[in-house]
């Protein structure tokens, strides 16, 4: 079995625990998001961090619900979890590297994280 990393997830787990960029600023946009649910969580947790609120299951419900969104319970779980408990360790040691994986891949470029599987 691979136990590649997905990009999308471990960068938005990385956004949640304040190990990654939030903004454009630091070039990460929700737009190099191609999984519809991590977009939308993208762009609740900039809302967030821009009103320097608490990040929380709560919280990014009702930003998600104020801008007509509804999640889904499996993903109500996910995100529970992934709230609840750190990244892995290869996940916040490689952060700078699954961020610009997502770059690349928007930007039409090579995607090479195969060093990231154990």
């Amino acid at each position: 079995m691979c136990n590649a990393l997905s990009p999308e997830r471990s960068v938005i787990w990385s956004v949640l625990h304040g190990l990654a960029p939030h903004d454009s600023a630091h070039d990460l946009s929700a737009e190099y998001f191609t999984h519809p649910t991590y977009r939308m969580w993208f762009d609740a947790l900039c809302a967030l961090y821009r009103a320097k609120r608490e990040v929380s299951i709560s919280s990014i419900d009702a930003i998600l619900q104020s801008q007509g969104h509804m999640m889904r319970d499996t993903d109500r779980r996910a995100l529970k979890r992934m709230l609840r408990l750190p990244p892995p360790t290869r996940i916040a040691e490689n952060t700078g590297l699954l961020c610009q994986a997502l770059r690349d891949r928007h930007q039409g470029l090579s995607v090479h994280i195969e060093r990231l599987i154990n």
